[in-house]
């Protein structure tokens, strides 16, 4: 009886054994019931950072479908290389760091693993190789596609699925995925004023009957061009108010066009015949999408946006619902006369050294005379670099002394030092700020 009772134990343990959930390359790893499913593509996910365009993640797909059940993928089963081209520069090359895998039935970046062809990458978007970016006198693309390798160099034991190994098979990416990004249309608008405007434009989920406001952002120098495609990659100037999270707080259309390559102070925003074409841009985009709600547009604009943001602003405030405009500057005389009752939030950080803080027709010295002229301004100040959480409560502060004073102006300072990777950079933490948003929103 004893004899049969260990058997019995001993077969029991065994069948346990091979059943449970194992580490990358077990001995007692479950059957492998199709062999034959392998990596055969593969997908660059990329996404606007706070920071900048980087590739965030790589969707491998499979020539069957995926389910490793409730196992958790070793991300060192996976090597991840990469070469970035661009004209008349030695290629840079190095590796990318895995910092979760899992399965999926899309190529999206969500943490939730579920079967399906996929096996997702995320990527540390630390790495040095991540930026999909590099800069000249503007902000230029690589080119992606073919641009990431990965082999999957260890075997994935699942608890009814092995995938095994094949290091010699190194995938390049056929595809690039561009989050928020891609779901904007793209048009060009020529305008009565002679200007010519690449522009980007995001529709909301919608409800029948419903209006919906509609933001209007004019990018910075860096991202003038003709791609139609730095006015929404470059920076989160307009992907902040099409992020799904946003998205489902305030449902907006989002207009971006974008300005041709000119001169510093000449070309591009600056002048009177891309501002005036970008006000027949607006009208038209009304006009022919009856669910935006005309009295809730907004106007923001960074750098050379903000410049021309001021220059349209004082003939043109009725379109307009309120404006977030950063880092730039305008006519102080125009703006004093003509926008004392329309609201402004303008950030600029005080060590600025592309836009000087304290310049003539600086933010600071437009609303210095507004304030002048009788309308009261709401000063506030905080570090562009505290966390999140910090600089959203130092905003509500201010949004709330303004709305006790009836202020419609409110100017926010970053002090020396305080602005993330550089002086100039105050749309950094502007357009990450929760509370800054709603505010324009609720306009």
């Amino acid at each position: 009886m004893a004899n049969n009772t260990t058997l019995r134990v001993a077969v029991a343990a065994t069948t346990a054994l091979t059943s449970t959930t194992l580490g990358v390359g077990t001995a007692y790893a479950a059957p492998d019931k199709d062999p034959q499913i392998k990596a055969i593509d593969s997908t660059v996910i990329a996404e606007v950072t706070p920071i900048g365009y980087k590739v965030t993640g790589l969707a491998i797909e499979y020539s069957g479908p995926l389910d490793f059940g409730s196992t958790e993928i070793d991300t060192s089963s996976f090597a991840v290389g990469v070469t970035l081209s661009r004209p008349g520069v030695e290629p840079l090359t190095g590796t990318r760091t895995v910092v979760d895998a899992y399965t999926s039935a899309d190529i999206a970046i969500d943490g939730q693993s579920e079967p399906g062809t996929y096996l997702i990458l995320e990527l540390d978007q630390n790495d040095p190789m991540a930026p999909g970016t590099y800069n000249d006198e503007y902000t230029r693309f690589y080119d992606l596609t073919n641009a990431y390798q990965v082999a999957q160099v260890n075997t994935i034991v699942g608890e009814s699925q092995t995938v095994r190994a094949h290091p010699e098979r190194k995938i390049s990416n056929s595809g690039i995925r561009n989050l928020i990004v891609d779901e904007y249309d793209a048009g060009t608008y020529s305008a009565a004023s002679g200007a010519t405007l690449p522009f980007r434009f995001f529709t909301p989920e919608m409800n029948e009957g419903e209006k919906y406001p509609l933001v209007v952002t004019l990018h910075g120098y860096g991202e003038s061009g003709t791609n139609n495609f730095s006015q929404i990659a470059g920076n989160q100037i307009s992907v902040a108010f099409a992020d799904p999270a946003r998205q489902e707080r305030n449902p907006a259309f989002v207009l971006s066009p974008q300005a041709g390559p000119g001169d510093p102070g000449n070309g591009g925003w600056w002048m009177a015949e891309m501002q005036a074409g970008v006000v027949e841009l607006v009208k038209k985009t009304i006009a022919e999408n009856p669910a935006i709600d005309p009295d809730r547009v907004y106007l923001t604009g960074l750098s050379m946006g903000s410049y021309g943001s001021w220059g349209l602003l004082p003939a043109d405030s009725d379109l307009f619902a309120g404006a977030l405009l950063v880092c730039g500057a305008g006519d102080e005389a125009a703006a004093a006369a003509a926008l004392g009752d329309f609201p402004i939030w303008a950030l600029h950080s005080i060590d600025d050294s592309v836009v000087a803080y304290d310049a003539a027709g600086s933010d600071y010295r437009i609303f210095t005379a507004l304030e002048a002229v009788g309308n009261p301004v709401t000063w506030s100040e905080w570090a562009g670099t505290a966390p999140d959480e910090d600089q959203e409560a130092f905003a509500a502060e201010a949004r709330d002394r303004a709305a006790a004073t009836d202020s419609k102006h409110i100017f926010t300072t970053f002090p020396m030092g305080t602005t993330p990777l550089f002086d100039h950079g105050s749309w950094i933490p502007t357009y990450t700020n929760g509370v800054i948003l709603d505010w324009l929103m609720a306009q």
